[in-house]
């Protein structure tokens, strides 16, 4: 009776550290953030995570790291966990454009958009070549019915990404409701009908998340 208990506590013990996924390896923070991102490109997220976790670990000033699991956890549906370290990088370096960035989306997604506008806006200036803050911002300033700055953001966004077909729909839409077809004036804020799906860059948008 003895021996059977210390098997079954032996073989749940087993259970449990599979189910627990683990740094690959020692190492430096660098080897850690390193194997991160080679995780994070296999699509392997939880060892991802548990690689720029152990990063940060060792060096909480880190900020790519912070980003990378950011990331890891944006990948997999944890937009909470990825707000917070996309925040904990931009604390160690608010000129992260990137991780500027990811905040401001997020924020949008949230339908927290003062925050996101000033993530966004500061991503313009730290990540210049990203065409994604200028779209966020022009869907934030159609929302707002403010024509021109809407107007000027999706055009700056299909200046870096002619191909953004969001950023070209946003355009016209703009143009369309709050601009009276010719972007040159703002108008009150009209009702809008949502498209049902996001073929740029981030987390496609449903209907009920405006």
């Amino acid at each position: 009776m003895r021996i059977r208990l210390l098997l079954i506590a032996l073989f749940a013990g087993l259970v449990l550290a599979g189910c627990q996924t683990m740094p690959a390896g020692g190492g430096t923070a660098t080897d850690y953030y390193e194997r991160g991102r080679s995780a994070y490109t296999a699509g392997n997220y939880s060892q991802a995570i548990a690689e720029f976790q152990q990063a940060t670990r060792l060096d909480p000033r880190f900020a790519d790291a912070y980003f990378g699991l950011g990331q890891a956890y944006e990948a997999t549906n944890q937009d909470r966990q990825a707000l917070s370290a996309y925040l904990s990088a931009i604390r160690i370096q608010p000129s992260h454009g990137e991780a500027q960035a990811r905040a401001g989306i997020i924020y949008f997604r949230q339908r927290q958009y003062g925050p996101a506008e000033t993530h966004l806006l500061r991503a313009t200036t730290h990540a210049p070549a990203d065409p994604l803050p200028f779209y966020y911002l022009g869907e934030i300033y159609r929302m707002q019915g403010k024509c021109q700055p809407s107007v000027k953001m999706f055009r700056k966004a299909l200046a870096l990404d002619p191909n953004l077909l969001d950023a070209k729909d946003g355009l016209r839409r703009a143009q369309r409701e709050i601009c009276g077809g010719s972007g040159a004036s703002s108008k009150p804020k009209p009702k809008y009908e949502k498209a049902s799906e996001f073929t740029g860059g981030g987390r496609a948008l449903t209907p009920d998340e405006w």
